[in-house]
């Protein structure tokens, strides 16, 4: 009688697995790290927040409040589910983290995207082109790396984007992204949102670009 193999119990699989599980935590650890986009800071001619949580306008506040720009710009339309413009409230926010109303400037545009909100900041920006060449973008970790894709995609090479993530203590989001359910989705979200703005914005052109359009809402 033919003995069978007992693979369960097998040493050699075993080992495999164990491999796997050492090789599977830097491999997690570098998927996420590679959506953080930390810059080194420096002083700067404005300070913007992708529009959001409130702890993004916070954040946004305290870096004006450290003095590494002049000036604050928040965007944001109105915002059904709270009935508010979501620019005139951080405005409001802003002024109750100390930073005085005349360094705040606002775009309370219907955004849907972060791409659009690019488009508002270049607009503020082209109006001020002469003072303005540097600016600090500041939104959640995970988002940073699409974040600073786009806006240097809009504003071009004349204008130097500075990434400043709200630190994960802040925020809600983790750096260990899978032991986590809220980080997990958004890790997930955002790399399917980044290779999308790679199509939607770069790698397509003329009908299906066009299609694309009907999917803008990242």
């Amino acid at each position: 009688m033919t003995q069978r193999k007992h693979w369960g119990c097998s040493p050699f699989l075993i080992v495999i697995l164990i491999a796997l599980v050492i090789l599977a935590y830097p491999l997690l650890q570098f998927m996420g790290d590679y959506l953080v986009v930390s810059d080194p800071l420096q002083k700067a001619d404005l300070i913007t927040a992708v529009s959001g949580p409130e702890y993004r306008i916070i954040y946004a506040a305290d870096l004006y409040k450290k003095s590494l720009a002049p000036r604050l710009f928040y965007t944001g339309g109105y915002n059904e589910n709270d009935q508010r413009y979501e620019a005139k409230w951080s405005e409001y926010l802003a002024t109750t983290q100390g930073v005085p109303p005349e360094a705040i400037s606002i775009d309370d545009s219907t955004v849907i995207s972060t791409y659009q909100e690019a488009v508002r900041v270049k607009a503020f920006v082209d109006a001020h082109s002469d003072q303005i060449h540097t600016i600090i973008v500041v939104t959640d970790p995970y988002h940073t790396r699409r974040a600073k894709w786009a806006y240097q995609r809009v504003l071009g090479d004349g204008v130097k984007v500075l990434m400043a993530p709200v630190p994960f203590a802040q925020t809600g989001y983790t750096p260990k992204w899978w032991a986590n359910s809220v980080s997990r989705k958004m890790v997930f979200e955002e790399y399917f949102k980044y290779i999308f703005y790679l199509f939607r914005y770069q790698w397509t052109s003329g009908p299906l670009q066009h299609w694309l359009a009907r999917f803008d809402k990242f």
